[in-house]
């Protein structure tokens, strides 16, 4: 006798003009909605989606219906596919896709070329690797939100990069004449790509059980560059200034001493949505190689330039760069990207790029009296680490409320 098919999704697809997921049929009439509106009501176990814009963030909830009441769903968070992709960043146009049932927590990714494996943490813990661009966890709580982290990494001789095989090739030179790092180290492009989920017992609420959605009206991003050492090494052998004063600290929201900092506010609940920016760079002091002070500066903030993205009612963003270097010294500057959606409907998609040195760390704070999270920390590999040739580490972070 065969067993009943568990409520599951069976596939998803994307091509450029839909959206399509089918499901295990359980029986029933079932009812789909995405972001709150009705689509689609009938027996048939799939659905096509061909309204939406690319590389744009969509929820879906698919309801199962007997006797006139709601006996169970699955949610579904999936990236519209990209017509054109984004070279600079490969993980901007990704398309990610999570589902939650009661039965499983499912993430997927679009293959991303000559990636060979990646590593899967639930909520900083490491949980498998894994060689396909899915990940399935049934072992998890309906009551309890996870984020999951998939870490991969990439030669950057694959990279599809402008000029990507002639900064492989200066990048494993880089490797040889730095006695700290390897030639392959300094070659291979490191990824991380985040999913922050809400307890799966409120993505799995019928649509008209729920309250009326809480909106977010403030939103609060922070992005700070430092310097964990008490004293740096300047790289430069031949220059006076042997030491420069670090920031002597770890990784801290309102750590007070960096080298770069910048604050973005976004206020959905007053006139036209302002969207406030500050910036802010600390001061640089250099030392001789009996620690004592040489010199002290500041370096000019005008390379921290910032685009506000208005996409429609509701769903602004920016887009930040960021290259500021040391003023006591020739070196490379601290170059960053930031690409941003933060939702009015408290949906949030980031993702960037940056140097592999120093510390970086990036923070949000969701609603007026939110606590600050963690999208993105990553330790420095050392100031050698910012030189143009070396490859970048590539981000993205987005929730599942």
């Amino acid at each position: 006798m065969n067993s009943k098919p568990i409520f599951e999704i069976k596939t998803v697809t994307h091509v450029h003009d839909s959206i399509s997921f089918t499901w295990n049929d359980t029986g029933g009439l079932y009812k789909v909605y995405r972001d709150g509106s009705h689509l689609y009501e009938g027996t048939v176990p799939e659905f096509s989606d061909g309204d939406f814009k690319h590389a744009k963030l969509y929820s879906y909830l698919i309801e199962r219906v007997e006797n006139c009441e709601v006996v169970d769903c699955i949610a579904l968070q999936t990236t519209a596919f990209a017509e054109q992709k984004n070279k600079d960043n490969p993980l901007h146009s990704l398309v990610l896709t999570t589902i939650v049932a009661k039965t499983q927590i499912a993430v997927s990714w679009e293959e991303i070329k000559d990636v060979e494996e990646y590593a899967v943490y639930r909520n900083g813990i490491y949980l498998k690797t894994v060689t396909t661009t899915c990940m399935i966890d049934r072992d998890f709580s309906l009551d309890e939100s996870y984020t999951y982290t998939i870490r991969f990494r990439r030669p950057l001789a694959k990279s599809e990069e402008r000029l990507n095989i002639s900064k492989s090739v200066v990048s494993k030179i880089f490797g040889t004449l730095n006695p700290f790092s390897s030639k392959e180290e300094a070659a291979v492009e490191e990824f991380t790509v985040q999913k922050m989920i809400a307890e799966p017992r409120k993505l799995l609420t019928p649509v008209q059980e729920r309250s009326r959605h809480v909106r977010v009206d403030r939103w609060k991003f922070r992005y700070t560059t430092f310097l964990a050492e008490k004293w740096v090494k300047n790289p430069n052998l031949l220059s006076p200034n042997r030491y420069f004063k670090g920031d002597d600290r770890g990784f801290n929201s309102n750590g007070g001493s960096y080298r770069t900092r910048v604050d973005i506010d976004l206020a959905y609940d007053l006139d036209r949505t302002p969207l406030t920016f500050t910036k802010d760079v600390g001061k640089s002091v250099a030392y001789s190689y009996l620690k004592r002070m040489r010199k002290k500066l500041t370096a000019s903030h005008e390379g921290i330039v910032l685009k506000r993205l208005d996409h429609r009612k509701g769903e602004t963003g920016f887009h930040l760069e960021h290259a500021v270097g040391n003023p006591l010294t020739t070196a490379p500057k601290i170059d960053y990207e930031v690409h941003a959606i933060m939702r009015h409907d408290g949906i949030v998609d980031l993702t960037g790029y940056h140097d592999q040195a120093p510390h970086h760390e990036i923070y949000i704070v969701c609603g007026e009296r939110g606590e600050s999270i963690a999208i993105h920390q990553a330790e420095s590999k050392g100031l050698a680490w910012l030189s143009d040739v070396i490859a970048w580490h590539y981000w993205r972070f987005s929730n599942f409320e």
